[in-house]
């Protein structure tokens, strides 16, 4: 038997905060560039946003603000209202996938042990009960 695991980067949304600056991480940031884009765009017209910086593959982006003249919290809903802060449904996908094939391999295994210990003839019976 072969068991192949599949690794995927699947992150929990995160958000850092200090004075002047917020930065986000997401699955959303990193699969929806466009989207993205669009509201970086409209971020970077927004008087007191200094720099806005998007790393695509890193799911980030950070901006830099003057605190005196935009409110953290706004920036935060503004972001979070346009689905940034969304998680990944492939993550419950992938762990329903484990949940299965762990099901599955337990099942086996423990059939594997079971004809070992009774033997072929006492398995018949036992394999057309489940």
């Amino acid at each position: 038997m072969t068991i192949i695991i599949i690794a995927e980067s699947l992150m929990q949304p995160y958000i850092h905060r200090t004075a002047n600056r917020l930065r986000f991480r997401s699955d959303f940031i990193r699969e929806h560039p466009k989207e993205v884009k669009v509201l970086i765009e409209q971020l970077e017209k927004i008087e007191g946003i200094t720099s806005v910086r998007h790393k695509r593959y890193a799911g980030s982006v950070a901006i830099v603000f003057d605190s005196n003249v935009v409110d953290a919290e706004v920036l935060m809903e503004t972001v979070e209202s346009h689905g940034w802060l969304r998680s990944s449904q492939r993550k419950e996908l992938v762990e329903n996938a484990v949940r299965a094939g762990t099901h599955t391999l337990c099942r086996g295994m423990a059939m594997m042990v079971l004809k070992k210990a009774i033997g072929p003839v006492a398995m018949r019976v036992v394999s057309s009960a489940v």
